[in-house]
């Protein structure tokens, strides 16, 4: 019997994973999932916890989904998740797939997954920071072609130009930090390293605060919600945006007179929650999340202060 869905077509924005996204006429996402990852969603938001502010909309248990399971979704006894599109807000996004965690693993893997993945955090930056660049996609600000920097990049970096990895992508938002990436397979020190030599501009280092008060969010919404998380990733995006408009803007936005608070063109999302569950409260927070999490704040915190006037 043919499994082939009308209507649907290959999702080509996703930055790291196992691909076999399916994107709807109407924006919303399809993808191989597990009932465990539905039922999270699900019991997260029954609880009504702060994490499903940082979360992408499921839509399995929403009144619509019978009628697009009926339409779109293969009927080849595979669990499927339908979800909200995060690039459907932006024209020429720009996007960071930050994996989150010490431990890749969940319990009730095999012997061989819980050793492979040991050796996935061990030979990365995962181990030690509890973060790992999956990959990034980036519009190049002239011509709004696509440039994927694949997994080998994130693989690469050591803990020492972890940061750089991470800051590079941040002040790309104003300035053009990947002008010689020509192939996926980019590594951090053949990219132009003067970028970190600059100064950044009051409007550049206000997008970099807005992303650590995200971040201090995050950690909140985490530490009160009795849940372990493996595997997980800080899905970032921001629009390319004209800079001399967007200062235009800001600078208007920040007149005494005016009431109106600038809004950077960015989101900030958790994706990937096949290995996610809930435990006892009293085990208290995630320390291979938390790891990873307090690494990204110390990484924006340091670059704030060494680049703010004291």
């Amino acid at each position: 019997m043919s499994t082939q869905v009308t209507e649907t077509k290959s999702f080509d924005g996703q930055v790291a994973g196992h691909g076999n996204i399916l994107i709807l006429p109407n924006n919303i996402l399809i993808k191989r999932s597990y009932p465990k990852e539905i039922n999270f969603y699900k019991l997260i938001k029954e609880k009504n916890l702060p994490l499903q502010n940082f979360m992408p909309k499921c839509y399995n248990h929403d009144p619509s989904y019978e009628e697009i399971k009926e339409k779109y979704i293969p009927k080849d006894g595979v669990v499927y998740i339908v979800m909200e599109n995060l690039l459907l807000p932006f024209k020429n996004p720009n996007v960071m797939d930050l994996k989150f965690g010490t431990r890749l693993y969940d319990e009730g893997v095999t012997e061989a997954k819980k050793e492979r993945m040991i050796y996935n955090a061990t030979s990365t930056t995962s181990f030690k920071t509890g973060l790992k660049i999956c990959g990034v996609h980036i519009t190049d600000k002239s011509d709004k072609s696509l440039k994927k920097i694949g997994k080998k990049y994130g693989r690469a970096l050591k803990e020492e130009n972890l940061a750089n990895g991470i800051l590079r992508f941040l002040l790309n938002y104003t300035d053009e930090c990947y002008k010689n990436v020509t192939t996926p397979e980019t590594y951090e020190e053949d990219l132009d390293q003067t970028v970190f030599d600059k100064k950044p501009s009051k409007y550049t280092l206000g997008f970099i605060q807005e992303v650590l008060n995200q971040t201090y969010k995050l950690k909140e919404a985490v530490m009160q919600s009795p849940i372990r998380i493996y595997g997980s990733s800080l899905c970032l995006i921001y629009e390319t945006i004209n800079v001399e408009e967007e200062l235009k803007k800001y600078e208007r936005a920040n007149q005494e007179d005016n009431d109106e608070k600038y809004q950077y063109p960015f989101t900030y999302h958790l994706i990937d929650f096949a290995h996610a569950n809930f435990v006892d409260p009293s085990l208290g927070e995630d320390p291979s999340f938390i790891t990873g999490i307090n690494r990204l704040i110390s990484i924006l915190e340091n670059f704030i202060y060494e680049n703010s006037e004291h």
